[in-house]
């Protein structure tokens, strides 16, 4: 059977442009004589629609798009991911998450899904029933097993821990199943990919049978999708593999022999710049944005966030804004303006300090002659966001924050300051990953200033300060963070590992009290297990280890 895989990139919502899309997958499918052609789950809406399902008018039109595609098929076989409903259904929401086989001008076939996820970013038991039942389709002298992203991720012979006590590609593979179809959502984290392929080749070899595993590509809002569908033969083997972080369209014939492929996932460094670049450029592209802004410091943090921007709309659509101050040293200004002449970009250079200083006397009476402390300093970041929110509105600039995760973690950010933005570009990358990171953009040559990587982190809103003056060195911070954040490890066994239990207190207590400034951040790009946004949620008021 020769299965052509469309690896396109949807847009939630937007049933024209999708419509389009599938329409368009499926013409060139039927002009290179394939059998069957094959688009991501929930492709016709967008995942995840979240309460857009809730609506009655969208699921009316949903519904109606499906039907008008199915009209437009020939006798080549169209599958493609959609929202169904059970009008009938008097129990639960009646609506379900579906893979729908049309050919004929005709929906032939539905196969909705079983394993309904509701864990880390999923939270499909808010809007979808579990499939009534699991069965194969005879289609081209092949019995089709087709099914919809998580009911793959149950294979008893790969995990030893299941979620689920049903496992409904086995159901397909017992009712004789001979080429496996599963259509998926899989939002994108490093080292995603790996365990991808090294669940999919053993379920392939175990049970002798091919598989097509199709994979969305593209961003919504904070959810990064990479693309990298794969399709295995009987053996286990990895014989085509799509394109990472962008759009693709192959075919594969499962009677074919291929190539092994045995490379399918590259550098930490160069994979998460990658999902970082597509996730501003998606972003943009999808909110309506041109050109971008960054405020620029001359700190690491905001040279990378630079640089994405760069990579993602072009050196011709970013601006900076230098904002010194008083504390702001020559140096972090003579290398943001090298940064600058590195990337080609425009640039105005204008001090806060005058309307800091008018600021503080005006509020003089207010603050009645008590000593400075961390309130001059936030002012002096608040008065960089005002000026960054000002540009951004009167020039209509997507505005990127320049936070990594260790400073979000923290709270080592200020709210209303340089936490101002429509999008927290690299908030799910801590900071000593940051420094691969410029590293790696600088493999072949100098781009971010060696000075710029070389000197110690300061917020600069004190004389001489910088940030060890407040956090443990990054190196152990991260160590922490990543136990506590991303291992759910707790006080006890993180202390164990690290050997300061005073250390390991005070980092998990600022993470636990500053709950109330991620409530209000900017949605952040996910490339971790365990990214801070709609995946974690804990609540601001709480009572758990004081």
């Amino acid at each position: 059977m020769k299965i052509a895989v469309c690896q396109y990139n949807p847009i939630i919502g937007d049933l024209k442009g999708n419509t389009e899309k599938i329409l368009e997958g499926y013409a060139r499918g039927v002009k290179d004589g394939v059998d069957l052609v094959v688009f991501p789950e929930l492709f016709l809406c967008g995942y995840p629609p979240l309460d857009l399902v809730e609506k009655k008018e969208f699921r009316d039109a949903v519904s109606s798009a499906a039907k008008l595609i199915a009209g437009q098929t020939n006798h080549v076989g169209l599958l493609f991911g959609t929202i169904t409903e059970d009008y009938e259904d008097k129990i639960g929401t009646g609506v379900y998450n579906s893979a729908l086989l049309c050919y004929d001008g005709e929906i032939k076939f539905v196969q909705s899904k079983t394993l309904i996820p509701n864990y880390d970013v999923f939270d499909e038991v808010r809007y979808f029933e579990s499939a009534k039942d699991v069965s194969v389709f005879e289609f081209r002298n092949e019995k089709l097993g087709i099914s919809v992203c998580e009911d793959i991720w149950n294979d008893a012979d790969y995990w030893k821990h299941r979620r689920y006590t049903v496992d409904p590609v086995q159901k397909l593979v017992d009712n004789g199943a001979t080429v496996l179809i599963n259509i998926s959502a899989s939002p994108y984290a490093y080292g995603k990919r790996k365990e991808r392929f090294d669940m999919l080749s053993l379920l392939t070899r175990t049970d002798k049978i091919p598989l097509v595993y199709a994979c969305t590509v593209g961003v919504q809002t904070e959810l990064i999708f990479d693309g990298a569908s794969m399709c295995f033969n009987k053996d286990g083997k990895l014989e085509l593999l799509g394109k990472a972080f962008e759009e693709d369209y192959f075919i594969y014939d499962t009677q074919k022999k291929y190539s092994e492929i045995k490379n399918y996932e590259s550098s930490f460094e160069e994979e998460v710049l990658s999902a970082l670049i597509l996730g501003v450029r998606d972003y943009a592209k999808k909110t309506g944005f041109k050109k971008a802004l960054v405020g620029l410091s001359g700190g690491i943090d905001s040279a990378v966030v630079t640089y994405i921007a760069v990579k993602a709309f072009g050196a011709e659509n970013v601006h900076v804004i230098l904002m010194p101050s008083k504390y702001s040293s020559a140096g972090s200004v003579d290398d943001s303006l090298n940064l600058i002449k590195n990337l080609g970009i425009s640039y105005n250079e204008i001090s806060i300090q005058p309307v800091v200083d008018k600021a503080l006397e005006l509020l003089k009476p207010i603050f009645n002659g008590k000593p400075e402390d961390v309130t001059e300093e936030n002012m002096q970041s608040r008065m960089r966001g005002m000026y960054l929110m000002a540009a951004s509105n009167k020039l209509g600039y997507l505005l990127c924050t320049t936070g990594n995760k260790s400073e979000i973690a923290t709270g080592y950010a200020t709210l209303y300051g340089d936490m101002c933005g429509a999008l927290a570009v690299i908030g799910d990358v801590y900071k000593t990953q940051i420094y691969k990171i410029a590293g790696y953009i600088n493999r072949n040559k100098e781009i971010i200033p060696q000075e710029i990587i070389d000197k110690a982190p300061s917020a600069e809103l004190r004389p001489n300060q910088t940030d060890q003056d407040s956090l443990p060195p990054y190196n152990l911070l991260d160590r922490i963070l990543k136990m506590y954040l991303e291992e759910q490890k707790e006080f006890e066994e993180i202390s164990k590992v690290i050997g300061d239990a005073a250390v390991v207190k005070k980092v998990l207590r600022l993470v636990d009290l500053n709950e109330f400034k991620r409530k209000q951040a900017a949605p952040v790009l996910r490339v971790s297990t365990k990214a801070f946004g709609y995946g974690r949620r804990f609540p601001i008021v709480q009572g758990w280890r004081k």
